[in-house]
């Protein structure tokens, strides 16, 4: 049986991601961390609310989804997160924690994203 090209796509989201999201097998005694606070916890899962509808949305460029997709990939949610929430506090003020589009630029940035400058037109028509 075929399957449409974009569950095939989606499958494999959804299992990279439960398998991202597994915990590893690590003695405890060599994980000395405390228990995430309610804080990090909401905060994690609102970063990973961004980057799941920037991956599923038709607006955002394949550039971003990739960069979001590797930053997923060799990082948990939570330093993603974390990462986010110290940019958030050194620019106090200057973005706004519920502006979706905000986040979400600032998520792609701790993920390493940089957006390309385009072309600037070599020779600008002559004004008449």
């Amino acid at each position: 049986m075929a399957m449409d090209p974009s569950t095939t796509w989606a499958a494999r989201l959804a299992l990279g991601l439960a398998i991202a999201v597994m915990p590893a097998a690590v003695p405890t005694q060599a994980v000395a961390q405390a228990a995430p606070t309610k804080a990090q916890l909401d905060s994690a899962a609102y970063t990973l609310r961004i980057v799941m509808t920037a991956l599923q949305s038709s607006e955002v460029e394949q550039p971003v989804k990739n960069a979001l997709f590797d930053c997923l990939y060799s990082n948990s949610i939570g330093e993603i997160s974390a990462e986010a929430d110290k940019v958030i506090a050194a620019n106090a003020g200057k973005v706004d924690r519920k502006d979706a589009s905000q986040m979400l630029a600032v998520v792609a940035g701790t993920c390493g994203y940089r957006p390309t400058v385009g072309k600037p037109v070599a020779n600008p028509a002559p004004k008449k």
